[in-house]
């Protein structure tokens, strides 16, 4: 899938929240990435869980309400959630068997399992859930056994492009950028008609003031967010 920068729901539920951070790297030809995961909401008392990048110039550092913890490999619990650090675990993708294996292996309340990798400057995750009571919704779906609706498209029209101002788990957002790849990107692969409709929901989702940059932005998101293109 192809998202453009910017933090993003992955679950959203009136008890649970999982952002993602969505960024560019040189390796990825400017493509967004998982570059931090965020856990939070009144499953966990509203406490804060972060997960960054080994690489210090991406965050480096794994975090409980905004303090480093597990700096090197051992245990943390705060708020129900069990957090273990260690280098134990199968990949989600086997071609970074190649690099040193960090992981963090978070056992969260209402039968919550999510696995962080954490490369040197991206993130891959796993979560493993049960419906959850109350409805949810994110780029992980929203679990009705209905896949036709779990579109990108369909997503944002339900919940947004991006996590709103007074929702936001990160303590700041990441700049928006769009690169070279993804302008052309925009310009050759996206067709009209659906360039046309991703437009009209942008204007309506964004406000009047948005930047050039946030318009293609959402655009990009709109045209190829899960879109098989590798």
């Amino acid at each position: 899938s192809f998202y453009g920068d910017g933090e993003y729901w992955i679950v959203r539920n009136d008890l649970v929240k999982i952002q993602g951070r969505f960024m560019g790297t040189k390796y990825t030809f400017g493509l967004a990435a998982t570059q931090k995961v965020a856990v939070g909401g009144r499953f966990i008392q509203d406490h804060i869980i972060e997960v960054e990048p080994m690489e210090e110039a991406f965050g480096g550092n794994i975090l409980v309400d905004g303090v480093p913890v597990l700096t090197k490999y051992g245990t943390y619990s705060v708020g129900g959630a069990y957090l273990t650090y260690d280098g134990n675990g199968q990949l989600p993708d086997e071609a970074a068997s190649k690099w040193a294996k960090n992981i963090v292996h978070m056992q969260l309340p209402s039968g919550i399992t999510l696995t962080v990798y954490r490369w040197g400057n991206y993130l891959d995750l796993r979560i493993q859930m049960s419906p959850l009571p109350g409805g949810q919704d994110g780029t992980c779906g929203n679990f009705n056994g209905m896949a036709s609706d779990d579109t990108t498209q369909a997503i944002f029209e339900r919940i947004g492009v991006r996590v709103g101002q007074g929702d936001m788990l990160f303590k700041n957002r990441a700049p928006i950028m769009f690169t070279e790849e993804m302008s052309e990107m925009l310009r050759t692969d996206c067709v009209a008609d659906q360039l046309l409709a991703s437009r009209e929901h942008c204007q309506k989702d964004l406000p009047a003031a948005a930047s050039t940059i946030q318009m293609n932005s959402c655009l990009y998101d709109f045209c190829f967010g899960m879109n098989e293109h590798a």
